[in-house]
């Protein structure tokens, strides 16, 4: 029988020597499989012996570890699309005058449209908040937002109080908002009344929850607040605190 690793005494060639490297390489390799598989398999039979021991069956299974898988489950789902959600919200905050302290409340247009100039700072934060009327604060607190130092940017039981007023009532009667949620709608989103907005709102009170101290938030809130229905800054209009004592003055909170 001819030998194939050596040609009748000759030298050994080229095509030999190619020949037994790629035995040897085959070797190695089908070796390193086997040993790959064999430590494979002894792993899953490790893994499977520890799993044994939280094994539950029976009446446990169907009462507790079902639906806590199912709530896992939804749970992460709700996560993914909260996240979803709140991506194109937090896109607001890229700005880095996200408290708008340079907008001016006066732009000048010469005859063509175009805008030549400014004047006026919109929102004058310089009153602290410690200056404020007592009244007009316990009054604030006391019609937008009862909970404002309880909660963390969102009313839930409130949110459910009015939507099971505007329930019963067919329409839009009351408000659910919370006074981080408001403060977010007048920095960063516009009146209009859709989800999108509602929920945008719903996140950007919490990033303002996570960023600012709760004083800083009402008196942000309060720098920014609607009077009389027109649009006004509560420190530098004496006529809306003077209006504001007056009708606050007689409460008892």
């Amino acid at each position: 029988m001819r030998n194939l690793f050596q040609d009748s005494g000759n030298p050994v060639g080229w095509k030999i020597k190619l020949r037994r490297f790629l035995l040897d390489l085959d070797a190695r390799i089908d070796f390193g499989l086997y040993q790959a598989r064999t430590w494979g398999r002894e792993l899953y039979e490790r893994f499977t012996v520890f799993m044994d021991r939280f094994h539950v069956s029976g009446w446990r299974r169907w009462y507790f570890v079902e639906p806590l898988s199912e709530c896992l489950t939804l749970g992460n789902a709700g996560l993914l699309v909260m996240l979803a959600l709140a991506i194109p919200a937090f896109r607001e905050t890229s700005d880095d005058d996200w408290l708008k302290k340079s907008e001016l409340a006066v732009t000048f247009l010469d005859r063509y449209g175009n805008e030549v100039g400014s004047r006026g700072i919109r929102h004058n934060d310089a009153i602290p908040l410690d200056q404020f009327p007592d009244h007009l604060i316990k009054a604030t607190l006391a019609t937008e937002d009862r909970r404002f130092y309880e909660h963390f940017g969102i009313d839930f039981p409130g949110l459910f109080r009015a939507m099971l007023t505007n329930a019963r009532a067919g329409g839009v009667v009351q408000g659910g908002s919370s006074i981080s949620q408001q403060l977010a709608k007048n920095l960063f989103l516009s009146n209009e009344r859709t989800i999108e907005r509602k929920v945008k709102e719903a996140f950007l009170a919490l990033w303002l929850e996570a960023r600012l101290p709760k004083n800083e938030i009402l008196k942000l809130y309060l720098d920014r607040a609607y009077c009389s229905r027109r649009r006004r800054d509560l420190p530098r209009t004496s006529i809306c605190r003077q209006r504001a004592l007056a009708r606050t003055s007689s409460w008892t909170i």
